[in-house]
């Protein structure tokens, strides 16, 4: 599987592209390519362009979760020139309305607007996308120090309700040596997301995380989420996005962590290894 970063809140020195606090990837694997996330503006286009890479060979557009950071860019994705429908696979309520403080912190385009225009798939169990690469659906929330929490509110059937982010989800592929996790912003709980990985894919050994893990503060939950990553003795690590500087420092501390920014590449893992 081949991972480029289209779009992060950091960009690599000396690598002359543009950030944004949003989250964007290219994902090759087994024959086929997926972008997950389109960031918050048109700026991961400018960036793909700038790394050759065209979006509209894309097999499909898989969401991590529906907040504004990582589905803005999709109205600028379906004004390029595709020669057909782009297939979309998301948790049902992704597209789903969304506020805290007075603002909108959805999605910008609504379900109808991207069935009209999409194959849109909307699934809370597992999909795999290929033989190995799979969309893992809702995650349940099992590890006790995991606790769910909100952010403002959601509308579901003309009701609006705090919103647990239950959309939250992950991508995750099985290599015959382990396996390899692609997160947005970790709503749902990395460690929560680690153990459903592993459930998913009966397999026990977790090589490489990247992505957001949305932890902040050293606090209780953050300790216990150190501690948990710690005892997995995952070599690639690379939390980024929404992992403030103080928790990749104190989790570098346990269990060394790898510095992500735009334009990075990653080489991580193969089908073919012997198990």
């Amino acid at each position: 599987m081949r991972i480029t970063v289209l779009m992060d809140n950091h960009t690599q020195i000396d690598r002359y592209y543009i950030g944004e606090p949003a989250v964007a990837y290219w994902i090759e694997a087994d024959g086929k390519r997926f972008l997950l996330d389109t960031a918050y503006s048109d700026a991961f286009l400018k960036n793909a362009g700038c790394m050759g890479i065209c979006l509209a060979d894309a097999d499909g557009i898989i969401f991590s979760h529906g907040h504004n950071d990582h589905t803005g860019g999709l109205a600028h994705v379906l004004r390029m020139p595709l020669e057909k429908k782009p297939v979309i696979v998301a948790h049902p309520l992704v597209f789903s309305p969304r506020a805290e403080g007075g603002m909108n912190i959805g999605s910008p385009l609504s379900l109808a607007y991207v069935k009209e225009k999409t194959e849109f798939i909307g699934t809370r169990e597992p999909y795999w996308l290929t033989e190995h690469l799979v969309f893992l659906g809702e995650i349940p929330r099992s590890v006790a120090f995991e606790e769910p929490y909100s952010i403002g509110s959601i509308t579901i059937d003309g009701k609006e309700v705090p919103d647990m982010i239950l959309d939250d989800s992950a991508l995750v592929y099985k290599s015959g040596s382990g396996i390899y996790i692609i997160t947005g912003c970790s709503h749902a709980g990395i460690c929560n997301i680690i153990a459903y990985a592993k459930a998913v894919t009966q397999c026990s050994q977790v090589k490489g995380i990247l992505g957001g893990f949305h932890l902040d503060k050293l606090d209780e939950r953050t300790e216990k989420t150190i501690a948990y990553i710690a005892k997995e003795n995952i070599t690639e690590l690379y939390p980024c996005h929404c992992t403030s500087f103080h928790v990749r420092a104190a989790l570098h501390e346990r269990s060394p962590v790898k510095d992500v920014g735009v334009g990075m590449v990653l080489e991580w893992g193969s089908a073919d290894e012997e198990r």
